[in-house]
């Protein structure tokens, strides 16, 4: 009998501990995001300043660029002997400033979540000659693709590392940068040709994918083959939702309560296929492969320049996303739209009778996550969003 109760009681705490990371993993609370590039200097020396202004405008969270890309300005507009790096500890890459750390700490003494924005693909160290994928050119032969190879080991195993080092830190979650994609056309390495032929038993060609002039084109690409590219393209969509799952486990292993955030192009919600062959995203595939939130950039600045549509079009276009998502995700909590506060055209600012209009429609379909993008400093949330 003794030895039964001592039984009990060294395997209860792990069950409690199994139940209670299933009640984290379950339990995902309205956002109310403001995302970080550059955090203005006016910060440096008392990063806790711009939590108590984000918290004073109704944000609850905050998603913090953790990657440095040799594009990039550095956080506080400091120099770094980075050129690209990341702003935690790791030897994986150069570490910028171990910045993590403080803003971490700093937004959990005031109770704002804190979601560590991060890059895969097109990390500059990454994007090496040898590491790059590549794409099926117009006629014979490749060209180079948009980001380093999901189906290179070298590659998987330097971001599986790099997640796990992130997980260190106790962040409340990641947001994946919306590099986390495959373009149309990319796919064309000699890893990605031999994993598409172990897994299907075709050997591809250019000519397969896009030699074709079908009559009835459900491709969405210029020249697509039904027959061969919508496979591929599918295929390419689970191997980026299945390489996501492997980073995940990777995190969960060292830090159990996080929480994820996948980047969702606008075209995704609301034409599937389109999704899937411009992005090889799905939100289908990426709710089951355990994203948390569907961050979607829901930018009506660039949707309304690019499909040339105006401020009534541009809502409309909005409004059938959000009919979209409201009837494939469980909870609605779960979408997190995105608002575009500059135009990316000539990074003036928005509107902000239109910004407060989208925030408006947002709200009408109940509890929606949202987050103002770009906010480098507080005093930048503006249209009442989070009212």
């Amino acid at each position: 009998m003794k030895r039964i109760i001592l039984l009990f009681a060294l395997l209860l705490p792990t069950y409690l501990y199994a139940g209670s990371v299933t009640l984290i993993e379950k339990t995902r609370p309205l956002l109310n995001g403001v995302q970080v590039f550059v955090l203005d200097p006016v910060y440096e020396k008392d990063p806790g300043r711009f939590f108590d202004e984000v918290k004073k405008q109704g944000g609850n969270t905050v998603f913090f660029r953790v990657f440095q890309n040799s594009s990039d300005r550095h956080h506080f507009l400091k120099d770094s002997e980075c050129e690209t790096g990341v702003y935690f500890r790791t030897e994986e890459a150069c570490v910028a400033d171990d910045l993590l750390a403080v803003m971490t700490e700093e937004a959990h003494k005031r109770g704002i979540r804190l979601y560590a924005w991060m890059a895969t693909r097109t990390l500059s160290f990454l994007k090496t000659p040898l590491l790059m994928e590549k794409t099926f050119a117009d006629g014979q032969g490749t060209g180079e693709g948009y980001g380093a190879s999901i189906f290179m080991s070298a590659v998987r195993r330097k971001l599986v590392r790099l997640f796990e080092d992130l997980a260190a830190y106790d962040i409340d979650g990641i947001l994946f940068q919306d590099d986390f994609i495959m373009r149309h056309r990319e796919g064309a390495s000699l890893s990605a040709l031999h994993a598409y032929y172990m897994d299907t038993g075709v050997m591809l060609t250019s000519g397969d994918l896009f030699g074709c002039l079908e009559r009835e084109n459900r491709t969405k690409v210029s020249g697509g083959c039904n027959e061969t590219y919508i496979p591929w393209a599918y295929w390419k969509a689970q191997k980026m939702a299945d390489f996501f799952g492997e980073l995940r486990q990777a995190v969960l292993v060292r830090n159990p309560s996080v929480r994820f955030a996948a980047n969702i192009y606008y075209e995704t919600p609301v034409d599937a296929m389109k999704g899937i062959s411009w992005y090889s995203q799905s939100v289908d595939m990426l709710l089951d492969a355990g994203f948390d939130y569907l961050a979607v950039m829901s930018y009506h600045d660039q949707m309304a320049r690019e499909m040339k549509l105006d401020y009534d079009g541009t809502k409309e276009y909005v409004n059938g996303m959000l009919e979209s998502l409201v009837v494939n995700v469980d909870d609605k909590e779960r979408i997190l739209m995105k608002l575009q506060r500059v135009s990316w055209a000539d990074k003036s600012g928005v509107d902000r009778g239109e910004l407060e209009g989208i925030c408006r429609l947002i709200d009408s379909y109940g509890s929606i996550s949202k987050a103002i993008v770009p906010v480098n400093k507080a005093s930048e949330i503006f249209g009442g969003c989070f009212r």
